[in-house]
């Protein structure tokens, strides 16, 4: 038996590699972990034939912000790893590395053969070649290291330029006709190839790539004949795309040239090219033809560029499955930054549903909108991200003013206990017409499946725990706050009373009591309106006369300013009523970022900590349970790493886009 442990638990060519493997029946044990924080450094490398180490920055970024940690995760920890596999007795170490060692690819044809000398054209591609050069001194009889350096990889799944070329065989009826050669590799082939080298001990460069060379146009039109629909290729707009292609990244990326010659991707001791072109599109477009071919329309109560929960948990759906579907948005206000491939349909100015219901012909009229756009879209599809949406679907559908097919989705994002009795009669009447209802705890779906099975109605139940999204998947211990004599608290969600910013307040008041100048407060407050601008004003002005400036408050502050925030706390506080949280997704934003997280005992939230150690009862209770731990810095040091691993293995972004996708996919068959 092989033995195999892939750093990057949540890597697209490691999920693809473990389904290779097992689809093949080969004799491999195969091991995955995350590398996020430094919890794998206690893992034992030693029961392992070969590390696969995929973990790893995958996107290219032009941000200079980003430099230096492009280079901590790809060229400093991809060395740490490997002399740990070495050091632990491993026999095998294999990084994915890239072709874009090379640079970019050109207009004009660009070969790369034994003789081409790297040239990264930006800091992704020279953390690699860093990471290459780190690694190879490692290698000895004992201890082989194999460097692949793939071109773009595609298959069932993947993200990137191919589902973008996917879309746009299946959407436009003309494609531009340019030529061009691009190698490629399907991903079952790269699965392969990885085998191969596990299986022959392999050690050095390797560079596989597709059978064939790839021509973009020819790909597009390729992919269109395997969906039943015929894209003409024409070069009436050659003359004008053809001068911008070394210019405009896009088209360079999509029309420009680079190949490796063949002979480098040559391999004697098996085949890897088991899928030519045609058949590699077959595997990744038809069968999966069930997640590609299907609408999706997602409808939010409130515009997704303003603050809240309900907001960000909608924009991650959107941005983790418009790869694999049809994606059609239903939200109120303007859109200033659509999603690229997505459709937005907006039917008013407003920015909450619920202002228009003051009005009821405004209401109506926007009910008689979105029945009109259901009804010439025809989605498969629609998921409700809260409650209004809810019943205006649902209601549409009762009265059968659209199509019966439609599967009906709802994330229900308030707590069971939370609503009065005729607001929960409502639902019951609604509920009825729903195939799906999913929370996003275990603690929420508990009290709305007794409740729904109790009144006799039918209908699946899902839990898909949320996540911070994106931009918390990284961490970077260089941005946390110093361990030091200072303490800061954080505070951070939107202002309403069921929030309880008044205990928020009385928290501070109380550690400022024990600890004095070295405490620190900080506040993010997220404000709808005008009325709860000026009392969160009011409460700043009250903080700033209590603790003067160790206080800082911030008002409607941007994801980029909210992880800042976290970084430069110690322990984030959710204060909210008993049971009026249904999740708690600031806590997951915290604990990503190695942050001590205490609550009250506010519903979901409790499930979300995981330890009832860290569920506090009130001001007192907040008080000392903080106090302790700061004495202890040792207590405090190993609660922020369980922190890390813990949202790491629960909330991951994977997790909560493979069980969306999973979701739609299985409402469609």
């Amino acid at each position: 038996m092989k033995k195999v442990l892939i750093t990057g638990s949540t890597s697209y060519v490691g999920k693809s590699f473990q389904e290779w493997i097992e689809k093949g029946d080969y004799d491999y044990s195969i091991d995955t972990i995350s590398v996020r924080d430094d919890s794998w450094k206690e893992t034992d490398f030693s029961r392992y034939d070969t590390v696969l180490h995929l973990a790893g920055i995958a996107h290219v970024s032009s941000d200079p912000k980003q430099e230096e940690l492009y280079y901590r995760v790809n060229r400093d920890l991809t060395i740490e790893v490997a002399n740990k596999a070495k050091n632990d007795g491993v026999k095998q170490f294999i990084f994915m590395s890239s072709i874009i060692v090379y640079g970019d690819s050109s207009r004009e044809a660009r070969v790369i053969d034994e003789h081409t000398i790297p040239t990264p054209s930006n800091f992704y591609g020279n953390s690699k070649l860093q990471a290459e050069q780190g690694i190879k001194p490692l290698s000895s009889e004992d201890f082989k290291v194999g460097i692949i350096r793939p071109p773009m990889i595609y298959g069932k799944g993947s993200k990137g330029n191919y589902p973008k070329l996917a879309k746009a065989a299946r959407l436009l009826p003309i494609f531009p006709n340019i030529d061009n050669q691009r190698s490629m590799l399907h991903v079952d082939n790269l699965s392969e190839f990885i085998r191969l080298m596990i299986e022959n001990e392999e050690e050095g460069l390797f560079f596989p790539q597709n059978e064939e060379y790839v021509k973009t146009s020819e790909m597009v039109r390729l992919i269109g004949d395997v969906h039943g629909k015929k894209v003409r290729l024409v070069s009436i707009f050659n003359f004008i795309l053809k001068p911008f292609i070394n210019r405009v990244g896009i088209l360079n990326k999509v029309f420009g040239n680079l190949v490796y010659s063949e002979e480098l991707s040559l391999y004697d001791k098996g085949d890897y090219q088991i899928n030519h072109l045609r058949k590699s599109i077959e595997e990744t477009e038809v069968n999966g033809a069930s997640e590609m071919n299907i609408d999706v329309l997602i409808m939010s109560d409130n515009s997704l560029e303003t603050v809240g929960g309900e907001q960000e948990s909608t924009k991650i759906i959107i941005n983790g499955v418009k790869d694999s579907f049809h994606i059609s948005v239903i939200q109120p206000g303007q859109i200033s930054k659509p999603v690229y491939g997505v459709d937005y349909h907006i039917i008013t100015k407003k920015t909450r549903i619920k202002h228009l219901i003051k009005n009821p012909i405004a209401f109506l009229l926007y009910i008689a909108k979105v029945r009109n756009y259901i009804n010439k879209k025809r989605p498969a599809v629609i998921h409700t991200q809260a409650q209004v949406s809810f019943f205006i679907v649902a209601l549409l559908k009762k009265l059968k003013l659209i199509p019966k097919r439609i599967r009906i989705v709802h994330t229900e994002r308030g707590l069971f206990t939370k609503y009065n009795n005729f607001f929960k009669r409502i639902f019951y009447s609604f509920i009825k017409e729903l195939d799906v209802l999913v929370t996003t705890t275990t603690f929420n779906m508990k009290h709305w499946k007794e409740a729904i099975q109790n009144k006799g109605i039918q209908v699946e139940f899902k839990v898909i725990e949320n996540t911070a999204g994106e931009l918390f998947e990284i961490y970077d211990p260089k941005l946390v706050k110093e361990s030091n004599d200072t303490i800061v608290i954080g505070f951070a969600g939107r202002y309403c009373d069921w929030k309880n910013w008044p205990l928020a307040v009385e928290i501070s008041k109380g550690l400022n009591g024990k600890l004095g100048e070295k405490l620190q407060v900080k506040m993010a407050v997220g404000c709808l309106d005008e009325a709860s601008r000026l009392d969160t004003e009011k409460m700043f002005g009250a903080m700033k006369e209590m603790i003067g400036e160790r206080f800082e408050g911030k008002i409607n502050i941007d994801l980029k300013e909210m992880d800042k925030f976290y970084y430069d706390i110690d322990f984030f506080v959710l204060t909210s009523n008993y049971n009026t949280e249904s999740f708690g997704r600031t806590l997951v934003e915290a604990m990503s970022r190695g942050t001590v997280v205490l609550t009250t005992d506010s519903g979901g939230s409790v499930e979300v900590v995981g330890d009832d150690d860290y569920v506090c009862k009130g001001v007192n209770d907040f008080v000392e349970r903080i106090y302790t731990i700061f004495l202890d810095q040792n207590l405090m040091k190993d609660q922020k790493i369980s922190n890390l691993k813990y949202v790491n293995e629960k909330y991951s972004l994977n997790n909560n886009v493979n069980k969306h996708n999973t979701l739609y996919s299985n409402l469609a068959e």
